[in-house]
Protein backbone atom coordinates (compact mmCIF):
# COMPACT_ATOMS: atom_id res chain seq x y z
CA UNK A 1 0.00 0.00 0.00
CA UNK A 2 1.15 3.54 -0.67
CA UNK A 3 1.93 5.60 2.43
CA UNK A 4 -1.03 7.39 3.94
CA UNK A 5 -0.52 11.12 3.58
CA UNK A 6 0.27 13.35 6.51
CA UNK A 7 -2.99 15.26 5.92
CA UNK A 8 -5.07 12.07 5.82
CA UNK A 9 -3.49 10.77 9.02
CA UNK A 10 -4.11 14.07 10.79
CA UNK A 11 -7.69 14.36 9.52
CA UNK A 12 -8.50 10.81 10.66
CA UNK A 13 -7.19 11.17 14.21
CA UNK A 14 -8.98 14.51 14.56
CA UNK A 15 -12.26 12.94 13.42
CA UNK A 16 -11.88 10.06 15.87
CA UNK A 17 -11.11 12.51 18.69
CA UNK A 18 -14.53 14.08 18.06
CA UNK A 19 -16.48 10.80 18.30
CA UNK A 20 -19.20 10.74 20.91
CA UNK A 21 -18.84 7.93 23.47
CA UNK A 22 -21.76 6.13 21.77
CA UNK A 23 -20.17 6.32 18.33
CA UNK A 24 -16.77 5.31 19.70
CA UNK A 25 -18.37 2.25 21.29
CA UNK A 26 -20.14 1.29 18.05
CA UNK A 27 -16.93 1.74 16.05
CA UNK A 28 -14.96 -0.44 18.50
CA UNK A 29 -17.63 -3.16 18.24
CA UNK A 30 -17.34 -2.97 14.44
CA UNK A 31 -13.55 -3.27 14.69
CA UNK A 32 -13.99 -6.37 16.85
CA UNK A 33 -16.31 -7.92 14.27
CA UNK A 34 -14.11 -7.01 11.30
CA UNK A 35 -10.72 -7.77 12.87
CA UNK A 36 -11.34 -10.05 15.87
CA UNK A 37 -7.83 -11.51 15.91
CA UNK A 38 -6.17 -8.09 15.74
CA UNK A 39 -8.31 -6.72 18.56
CA UNK A 40 -7.75 -9.87 20.63
CA UNK A 41 -3.98 -9.54 20.11
CA UNK A 42 -4.02 -5.91 21.23
CA UNK A 43 -6.23 -6.62 24.24
CA UNK A 44 -4.15 -9.61 25.34
CA UNK A 45 -0.82 -7.81 25.13
CA UNK A 46 -2.09 -4.71 26.96
CA UNK A 47 -4.02 -6.62 29.64
CA UNK A 48 -1.28 -6.35 32.29
CA UNK A 49 -0.76 -2.60 31.82
CA UNK A 50 -2.13 0.04 34.19
CA UNK A 51 -5.72 0.87 33.25
CA UNK A 52 -4.94 4.35 31.89
CA UNK A 53 -2.04 3.01 29.81
CA UNK A 54 -4.23 0.20 28.49
CA UNK A 55 -6.98 2.68 27.56
CA UNK A 56 -4.45 4.91 25.77
CA UNK A 57 -3.04 1.89 23.92
CA UNK A 58 -6.45 0.66 22.74
CA UNK A 59 -7.41 4.19 21.69
CA UNK A 60 -4.23 4.63 19.63
CA UNK A 61 -4.66 1.15 18.14
CA UNK A 62 -8.22 2.02 17.16
CA UNK A 63 -7.14 5.28 15.50
CA UNK A 64 -4.48 3.38 13.54
CA UNK A 65 -7.10 0.84 12.43
CA UNK A 66 -9.47 3.65 11.43
CA UNK A 67 -6.74 5.29 9.31
CA UNK A 68 -6.31 2.12 7.27
CA UNK A 69 -10.03 1.38 7.13
CA UNK A 70 -10.91 4.87 5.91
CA UNK A 71 -8.16 4.70 3.29
CA UNK A 72 -9.48 1.47 1.76
CA UNK A 73 -13.04 0.99 3.11
CA UNK A 74 -12.49 -2.75 3.63
CA UNK A 75 -9.66 -4.70 5.19
CA UNK A 76 -9.60 -8.48 4.75
CA UNK A 77 -9.54 -10.35 8.06
CA UNK A 78 -6.06 -10.65 9.46
CA UNK A 79 -5.33 -14.00 11.09
CA UNK A 80 -3.70 -14.42 14.46
CA UNK A 81 -1.00 -16.48 12.71
CA UNK A 82 -0.14 -13.52 10.48
CA UNK A 83 -0.18 -11.10 13.44
CA UNK A 84 2.02 -13.30 15.60
CA UNK A 85 4.50 -13.91 12.78
CA UNK A 86 4.93 -10.15 12.34
CA UNK A 87 5.09 -9.59 16.11
CA UNK A 88 7.80 -12.27 16.46
CA UNK A 89 9.81 -10.67 13.63
CA UNK A 90 9.60 -7.31 15.40
CA UNK A 91 10.71 -8.84 18.70
CA UNK A 92 13.69 -10.46 16.96
CA UNK A 93 14.60 -7.12 15.38
CA UNK A 94 14.53 -5.34 18.74
CA UNK A 95 16.56 -8.09 20.39
CA UNK A 96 19.16 -7.91 17.61
CA UNK A 97 19.60 -4.18 18.31
CA UNK A 98 20.42 -4.59 22.00
CA UNK A 99 23.73 -2.91 22.68
CA UNK A 100 23.86 -1.22 19.26
CA UNK A 101 24.86 2.44 18.93
CA UNK A 102 21.95 4.90 19.17
CA UNK A 103 22.56 6.39 15.68
CA UNK A 104 22.44 2.90 14.16
CA UNK A 105 19.20 2.14 16.00
CA UNK A 106 17.65 5.41 14.77
CA UNK A 107 18.58 4.56 11.17
CA UNK A 108 17.16 1.04 11.47
CA UNK A 109 13.97 2.38 13.06
CA UNK A 110 13.55 4.85 10.18
CA UNK A 111 13.87 2.09 7.61
CA UNK A 112 11.69 -0.33 9.53
CA UNK A 113 8.69 2.01 9.72
CA UNK A 114 9.17 3.77 6.40
CA UNK A 115 6.14 2.19 4.69
CA UNK A 116 3.81 4.35 6.79
CA UNK A 117 5.95 7.16 8.21
CA UNK A 118 3.06 9.51 9.01
CA UNK A 119 1.11 6.83 10.85
CA UNK A 120 4.17 5.99 12.94
CA UNK A 121 4.84 9.67 13.57
CA UNK A 122 1.24 10.00 14.78
CA UNK A 123 1.88 7.17 17.23
CA UNK A 124 5.21 8.46 18.48
CA UNK A 125 4.65 12.21 18.56
CA UNK A 126 0.99 12.85 18.99
CA UNK A 127 0.08 10.34 21.67
CA UNK A 128 3.18 8.97 23.28
CA UNK A 129 4.30 12.52 24.08
CA UNK A 130 0.75 13.52 25.03
CA UNK A 131 0.68 10.67 27.53
CA UNK A 132 3.59 12.24 29.35
CA UNK A 133 1.91 15.66 29.25
CA UNK A 134 -1.36 14.14 30.53
CA UNK A 135 0.53 12.54 33.45
CA UNK A 136 -0.01 8.98 32.27
CA UNK A 137 2.86 7.13 33.85
CA UNK A 138 4.50 5.25 30.97
CA UNK A 139 7.47 3.15 32.02
CA UNK A 140 10.26 2.34 29.58
CA UNK A 141 8.82 -1.18 29.39
CA UNK A 142 5.37 0.24 28.54
CA UNK A 143 6.84 2.41 25.80
CA UNK A 144 8.78 -0.51 24.34
CA UNK A 145 5.77 -2.82 24.39
CA UNK A 146 3.46 -0.22 22.87
CA UNK A 147 5.97 0.54 20.13
CA UNK A 148 6.17 -3.15 19.17
CA UNK A 149 2.38 -3.56 19.30
CA UNK A 150 1.70 -0.49 17.15
CA UNK A 151 4.49 -1.35 14.72
CA UNK A 152 3.00 -4.83 14.35
CA UNK A 153 -0.49 -3.44 13.85
CA UNK A 154 0.67 -0.90 11.26
CA UNK A 155 2.60 -3.53 9.32
CA UNK A 156 -0.19 -6.11 9.17
CA UNK A 157 -2.75 -3.47 8.20
CA UNK A 158 -0.41 -2.00 5.61
CA UNK A 159 0.14 -5.43 4.08
CA UNK A 160 -3.61 -6.16 3.82
CA UNK A 161 -4.91 -2.87 2.43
Amino acid sequence: MDPLSEGFVEKTWQQVAEFTPDRANKEMIAMGKNQPDLLAFLMAYTDDLQQEVKELAIYIAFVIYKMFLDSSSKIPKISSKEIMARYDENIRLIESLEGAHEKFIERIAGVQVSNQPYVMRYVLETHMEDAVEDSIDLTDEDIGLLFILFKTEIEVLDKRT
